[in-house]
């Protein structure tokens, strides 16, 4: 099962497709901090980097199955929710120019939860007339990380997959819930001493504020502009993209040797990424934060990458 990638991102969507047994054909990228971080760890794909736009569909080989974390920040709450007014959600059309141009047999959409009811659920109709109009049937459903990845982070996600043939999409299946077997603790080394870059001050201005409110050694804090709050059941909290473009967004823990920032490896953990990702060193931690927090649960789409190899290419192989 061969795969296109579009916003391609660090390629969290592209390691599911891969652990899953599938091969990543090429990917489309428009950052240039994300392409060398991408090509950092993963050197056998055909990556193009430029906006998808520009990009000619023809000039590349064909696959089984298009891919698109497009971009979220029109639909976030944590954004402006500018939807389809914003530039980045006019560039879903652009994923309907690939789909049209391959007619692959499943599509593969990611996004946040509040996709569906951006504008009073105008911008997902839009996005399912696009599909619909592509003679493509969907499924969609909003999945949350600790429920459906097994990893101890708060994290829901719409996950669209689009069917070229009504058969397909009949007998298609989400991934049911499972048991969650990892904690916050399994992610964390509180006595393991991290680098200093990760630890607060006490001269901070920020840090007299923030420690007087995280103070538990069992948790982790999220931390949203001036807000900061405990995380109900021991989880950690959603990690988003201004991680990287404020150093006091990064979820707070507490450990033995003082208040710090939750680590690079931390968050590519409760992402579920692999242990031997890892960022170059031309990539600033500023960047390598909202990389990861732009990314996706890498656990949650490998079970469902699974389930449709399995069900529909697999067997049909046999």
């Amino acid at each position: 099962m061969t795969v296109g990638s579009l916003f391609s991102g660090i390629g969290g969507i592209d390691i599911a497709f891969q652990q899953a047994g599938c091969k990543v054909a090429w990917a489309i990228e428009k950052d240039a901090a994300c392409c060398r971080t991408y090509r950092h760890n993963f050197k056998d794909v055909d990556l193009i980097e430029g906006d998808i736009r520009n990009v000619n569909p023809s000039m590349l080989d064909h696959v089984d199955v298009i891919t698109a974390g497009f971009p979220c920040q029109p639909f976030s709450i944590a954004g402006k929710q500018r939807g389809f007014d914003d530039e980045r959600g006019h560039i879903f059309y652009e994923v309907g120019k690939f789909i049209s141009a391959y007619k692959p047999r499943f599509v593969f959409l990611e996004n946040v939860p509040n996709l569906m009811e951006h504008n009073e659920g105008k911008t997902f109709l839009v996005i399912h007339d696009v599909l619909a109009n592509l003679n493509y049937s969907i499924r969609y459903r909003v999945l949350r990380a600790s429920e459906y990845g097994g990893v101890p982070q708060i994290r829901d996600r719409i996950y669209i997959v689009a069917f070229r043939d009504q058969e397909d999409c009949d007998r298609f299946e989400f991934p049911s819930k499972m048991n969650l077997e990892i904690t916050i603790e399994d992610v964390l080394s509180r006595k393991q001493k991290k680098h200093d870059i990760y630890y607060y001050s006490n001269e901070d201005s920020f840090y007299k504020k923030a420690s007087k409110i995280a103070t538990r050694y069992d948790s982790i804090y999220r931390v949203y502009h001036d807000s900061i709050k405990v995380t109900q059941n021991r989880m950690c909290p959603t990690l988003t993209a201004s991680m990287g473009i404020s150093k006091n967004q990064v979820p707070l823990v507490v450990d033995d040797f003082g208040l710090r920032k939750l680590t690079l490896q931390e968050c590519l953990n409760f992402q579920g990424f692999p242990k031997e990702y890892y960022f170059p060193n031309s990539i600033t931690i500023d960047d390598a934060y909202k990389q990861v927090g732009n990314s996706v649960c890498v656990p949650v789409v490998e079970r469902i990458v699974r389930f449709i190899k399995e069900a529909y290419f697999d067997k049909e192989m046999t």
